[in-house]
């Protein structure tokens, strides 16, 4: 059988299951309008994005800033608030927060695992609440982001960790952009042990950041 019979033969046989656009057909001696129609529909995913200090935008990015504080020996618990190192902006504790969403308002939170430790069991410990945390904009707006000060969720100060105070993160046509930073500081408020504390999971150091929608 002729390769084009065969063709044709079976696209009638797939022919029913062929999605086509309206289609109508006029005949007529005088004046002729034929109509067709298409529906059209867009489905936008839902997206949450989150960056606390160095971030790739829309993309995972792995890195974790480190914020440390040193603390002079003439100034060890004597009140004097200390800026610190580390973070992704200009190096003294300042990082950058970024948020993204299309579903609605975002809560944003941070969860510890109990106060700083140096690791060794008969020392004090530091507690969350000595870490301090000044919002503001960002020097330099990011195009299609709002830049301003945003809220920074209280650490838990418990004696094991767990969640901090959540912010509410409002949504402007069911959009949140936001962007701003954070810049941490250290209070300084009592005179511990030398050593390190946190720097590391092991000794409470690290601060998971979380945001979530509905």
């Amino acid at each position: 059988m002729n390769k084009k019979i065969l063709l044709l033969a079976a696209l009638a046989a797939i022919a029913p299951l062929i999605a086509r656009a309206e289609s109508n057909s006029t005949t007529g001696a005088g004046s002729l309008s034929a109509t067709a129609s298409l529906r059209f529909g867009i489905t936008i995913p839902k997206v949450l994005f989150l960056q606390i200090g160095t971030g790739t935008s829309y993309t995972a990015n792995p890195t974790v800033d480190n914020i440390n504080f040193v603390v002079p020996a003439s100034s060890v618990g004597n009140g004097t608030v200390l800026a610190g190192t580390g973070g992704d902006l200009f190096l003294s504790s300042i990082v950058t927060v970024r948020l993204l969403g299309n579903s609605g308002d975002i809560l944003l939170n941070s969860t510890t695992t109990g106060a700083l430790s140096s690791g060794v069991a008969s020392n004090p410990t530091v507690p969350w609440s000595d870490i301090l945390v000044t919002t503001s904009a960002l020097p330099n707006a990011t195009f299609g982001f709002i830049n301003g000060a945003i809220a920074h969720p209280a650490f838990s100060t418990g004696p094991v960790g767990g969640p901090g105070t959540p912010v509410t993160v409002a949504a402007t046509g069911g959009r949140v952009r936001r962007e701003g930073l954070w810049f941490y500081r250290y209070a300084n408020s009592q005179a511990v042990p030398a050593g390190t504390y946190g720097g590391s999971a092991a000794k409470n150091g690290l601060v998971v950041y979380s945001a979530t929608v509905p």
